[in-house]
């Protein structure tokens, strides 16, 4: 089962052993684009530190509504410098791993774009970067390349980041941004995209198709399925994308 939290996915499974008489259920918190590091500081002040201090706060709520997890998958862009590790993005990783360690959460990241530089910070944790993860009936990954394994039959639902996707509401001449999900098919899987998790970028409209250039896939998005994320993180589904597209495009209100 798969549950929206937030900005996150939740997926509770059965254990697969059929032996046991009270089988356990296995939970796992999946978790988008970070990107530490891209707000710099402004006045003296490190916006950096503050913007991890809210994204922790985030992670709280999550935590409290979800309760033990088993497993935290990152799916990539840990960071957001291409040609470095600046100090304020191993402030915030080192500080994330302490902070689900904590949580008695095994960690999965796996390998971002963005996600230069990692190897030692990640391996002194005993962490892998991975180029993609696979769990049950489930293969993570974050978006920016293909590989053949992720094809096995046996791998029914693919989730990803990479995109930010979000959504432009308008209301008069009042226009708000909201991050949002989205989930289709592509080749008999079911595709979920989630939003960033850092609230500096709200992302990319949707509405506007800037980003179908930015996958190796050709994923038919007009017919993907739209989940904002409202202002108190509940999540909202808004149809299919195609529909949005037309009502803005004919002038119609977005409920």
């Amino acid at each position: 089962m798969i549950r929206y939290i937030g900005k996150c996915l939740l997926i509770e499974e059965e254990e697969v052993e059929k032996s046991k008489k009270n089988k356990k259920v296995e939970r796992v918190l999946v978790v988008g684009d970070i990107h530490f590091g891209s707000v710099g500081g402004v006045g003296g002040i490190d916006l950096n530190r503050q913007k991890y201090d809210e994204m922790i706060s985030e992670l709280e709520v999550v935590f409290e509504k979800i309760g033990k997890i088993d497993k935290v998958i990152i799916l990539g862009d840990l960071k957001d410098e291409f040609s470095s590790l600046l100090k304020e993005e191993r402030y915030g990783i080192v500080n994330l791993f302490d902070y689900l360690e904590g949580k008695r959460s095994e960690i999965v990241v796996v390998r971002g774009n963005h996600d230069n530089f990692l190897l030692n910070i990640i391996g002194k944790r005993g962490y892998d970067l991975k180029n993609f993860y696979i769990w049950r009936r489930y293969c993570f990954l974050h978006g920016d390349s293909d590989y053949k394994e992720i094809y096995n039959k046996e791998i029914k639902v693919w989730m990803m980041g990479h995109l930010h996707p979000a959504i432009n509401l308008r209301e008069g001449i009042k226009e708000e941004r909201y991050k949002c999900f989205l989930e289709g098919e592509f080749k008999g899987k079911k595709i979920i995209i989630l939003p960033s998790f850092i609230d500096v970028n709200e992302g990319i409209d949707v509405l506007n198709f800037r980003f179908e250039g930015n996958l190796p896939w050709k994923f038919n998005f007009k017919k993907f399925k739209v989940r904002v994320i409202g202002e108190k993180e509940e999540v909202f589904d808004f149809g299919i994308l195609g529909r949005l597209w037309k009502r803005m495009n004919y002038g119609e209100k977005i409920q």
